[in-house]
């Protein structure tokens, strides 16, 4: 395997780490928040906004699941789905980091790490849906 497909994958279980994390604080909160929570930076605060569900469902979840798809399909070498799929995922992000910034007003440190670990995503994505190979 080559040093493109295994950093994808590094960065899809890394990702899936952390949103299996806040997925399953979601579902029960006596599973501690190791955040800070003082002025801008305030996981709690994200976490439990009206806009970390989206119908009824955890958008930590949602995550959790798009690091799984992005993970079976490195593994599986779909390159023709790959960078289509990073795309919708960075589009998404950047509707939850507007979300963060100017509606909720706090970040999440935790979500962070999910955001830029699907943006460092796009690099490897490209590289392996634009090889030739």
């Amino acid at each position: 395997m080559d040093r493109i497909r295994l950093l994808a994958l590094g960065l899809g279980v890394l990702g899936l780490g952390v949103s299996a994390y806040l997925t399953a604080q979601s579902f029960d909160d006596r599973i501690p928040l190791s955040c800070p929570s003082t002025g801008v930076i305030d996981c709690g605060k994200v976490i439990t906004s009206t806009y970390s569900h989206i119908m009824g469902v955890p958008v930590a979840l949602l995550g959790a699941l798009w690091f799984v798809a992005i993970l079976i399909l490195v593994y599986f070498d779909l390159k023709s789905v790959l960078l289509p799929f990073w795309t919708l995922g960075l589009v998404f992000v950047g509707y939850l980091v507007f979300t963060e910034v100017f509606l909720i007003h706090s970040i999440c440190v935790y979500c962070t790490a999910v955001h830029v670990t699907v943006v460092a995503l796009g690099y490897p994505a490209a590289k392996l849906s634009l090889s030739g190979e």
